[in-house]
């Protein structure tokens, strides 16, 4: 990428492209980032000073990129299973984000979802509210009869929450730009979370 388009694109911009490129190589220099972004190394140094505060900043970019797919799910709207099945969706259109998310050595962290929400000028829209959203759609799954009572809360909010991470894990053991694979792993993490959390009376139908 030519070096002054993204000066004209700014600090955004050279965050974003860290996150990307930090998730196909997370212990990435600052001389490796701005070889795989296209900018001089002084360039990101100007920006950021040091490695730890790029990483940091391309880290909460990923909480507000997670929490934003959240709120894009419509959570609020139909049944409380349903809502869980479309931010399963849209939290697999992020697959850099889900990458840091879930790696070995994550750089995006409950932390970080702290310090995005903390940044944030529209708190109701960030990943790290009081409410945890996937809790705030199960409980309400809960009270519609889409989602077994039985199950704790927690529990089950832990439960999506690894599903999605395995299924993301899945199809880039695969190939993350294998379409197929990656809608197979969607689909597949669908129907793990329905058939767990879908009370027992309505799945035996």
């Amino acid at each position: 990428m030519p070096v002054q388009g993204m000066r004209r694109l700014g600090r955004e911009a050279l965050v974003s492209e860290a996150l990307t490129h930090l998730a196909a190589n997370p212990q990435a220099s600052m001389i490796e980032l701005s070889r795989s972004i296209g900018v001089g190394r002084t360039t990101l140094y100007r920006h950021f000073g040091e490695r730890e505060a790029l990483v940091g900043a391309a880290a909460r970019l990923g909480a507000r990129r997670f929490g934003e797919a959240v709120m894009k799910a419509r959570p609020g709207e139909g049944t409380g299973l349903a809502a869980l099945e479309r931010i399963c969706a849209e939290l697999f259109t992020l697959p850099d984000v889900l990458t840091l998310l879930f790696a070995d050595n994550p750089i995006i962290t409950d932390e970080t979802f702290a310090e995005a929400a903390a940044e944030s000028s529209t708190g109701a829209e960030s990943a790290g509210d009081e409410d945890d959203p996937l809790e705030a759609v199960i409980a309400r799954g809960q009270a519609d009869g889409s989602i077994d009572e039985g199950v704790p809360i927690g529990w089950a909010a832990a439960f999506v929450y690894l599903t999605i991470g395995s299924g993301h894990l899945y199809s880039v053991s695969v190939g993350v730009d294998d379409r197929t694979a990656r809608a197979q792993s969607l689909e597949l993490t669908i129907r793990a979370v329905r058939k767990t959390l879908t009370p027992r009376q309505r799945a035996e139908r």
